[in-house]
């Protein structure tokens, strides 16, 4: 019904205006009935007017679309069947019909054209609304438009921070592989230089216990030497019948005192820094050389005068020669004794302790 009550306001105004110009008598009919008619079109359209100045592309638009709905009715597609039928076409001759003046049809359809203009007022007003719902509507936009801007610049502060963080992460852990890095690199340097230390120390322990050997095996080598030196001068003087005292002291008696039992540098006062003597008790060869310097003693006291014992501060007078029967058994015992010695010393399972003897020996050696 609004369709048709539009069409039907733009179809009065048309009537209005050909009967105006077809009916009026006179001229002041005329002009009384235009300046009514034109007041009453201004008071409807005016406001229409100062919305159509500021809604210019709307009232376009509703123009446009009150032309449709009017084609649609004419064509008789009104949703309620009605037919609006063409104003009335009016004579244009003064003598064929009584000329019915404007103003009569103005004031026969003024509760029509008071509604109209109700209805225009509040078309009016709805396009207020309207256009205040689309200014709040884009205000609302542009709310919108900027909070979303603010979201995507908060994202991209935020990727930034991400990126930043990530960035400084690696870069820890990056310090912390290169600290971990230069950590290992030198506990391997460390560790390199622990193996050559213990190499060289192993090459160093190496040498010192060939050099041990070495003269452990000279030290061994030179008193079995010495051994079968005195022996064979046993041997000699046991052949003999007489001997001088003096010959048998510097072959026998003198040799095996200096090197092997009471001598300053006497394997029993050197070896282990004298304990061979002290400990002749529990060490095997504190045992022979014991028995080796009783042997010497008895041997040596029967080169003496009268067969006197040295009794520490003066030495007794030589015999100028002695019967070699009278001294042959003190010599078969000294001989003996110098054998033990000998097998002591060659004897390999007593290799290492002999030369734990020499390393603790305040002799040298070499």
């Amino acid at each position: 019904m609004n369709k048709i009550m539009k069409i039907f306001t733009i179809w009065f105004v048309f009537a209005m205006i050909i009967s105006c110009k077809n009916f009026a008598a006179d001229k002041d009919i005329k002009q009384n009935a235009e300046g009514k008619i034109k007041g009453f079109l201004d008071k409807i359209l005016d406001p229409v007017k100062d919305k159509i100045a500021s809604n210019g592309p709307k009232v376009d638009e509703l123009v446009k679309k009150l032309q449709e709905e009017e084609k649609e009715l004419m064509q008789g597609d009104d949703p309620d069947n009605g037919v609006i039928n063409p104003p009335p076409v009016l004579p244009a001759s003064d003598h064929d019909n009584t000329p019915v003046p404007a103003v009569k049809v103005a004031e026969q359809n003024g509760g029509q054209q008071k509604e109209q203009a109700k209805e225009s007022e509040a078309k009016v007003e709805e396009e207020k609304v309207e256009d205040k719902k689309e200014k709040q509507d884009s205000e609302k936009g542009k709310v919108e438009e900027k909070k979303e801007e603010q979201n995507k610049e908060e994202q991209k502060k935020k990727q930034e921070e991400a990126k930043a963080k990530e960035a400084k992460e690696k870069e820890a852990k990056e310090k912390q592989k290169r600290q971990q890095a230069e950590s290992e690199r030198r506990a391997r340097e460390e560790k390199q230089r622990q193996e050559q230390e213990e190499v060289e120390r192993k090459a160093e322990e190496e040498r010192e216990r060939e050099e041990a050997e070495r003269k452990a095996k000279d030290k061994i080598k030179d008193l079995v030497d010495k051994i079968a030196k005195i022996n064979g001068d046993i041997d000699d003087i046991k052949g003999e019948k007489s001997v001088g005292a003096t010959k048998v002291k510097n072959k026998v008696t003198g040799p095996v005192y200096d090197d092997f039992v009471d001598g300053e540098n006497s394997i029993r006062k050197t070896w282990g820094n004298g304990d061979l003597e002290e400990d002749e008790e529990d060490s095997e060869l504190g045992k022979v050389l014991k028995e080796l310097s009783d042997s010497r003693d008895k041997l040596r006291n029967k080169l003496n005068v009268g067969n006197q014992a040295y009794d520490g501060y003066t030495e007794p007078p030589l015999k100028e020669n002695v019967n070699v029967n009278d001294i042959k058994d003190d010599l078969e015992k000294v001989k003996s004794g110098l054998e033990k010695v000998k097998s002591y010393l060659e004897d390999n399972s007593k290799f290492e302790e002999i030369k734990g003897y020499i390393e603790e020996s305040n002799d040298d050696y070499e």
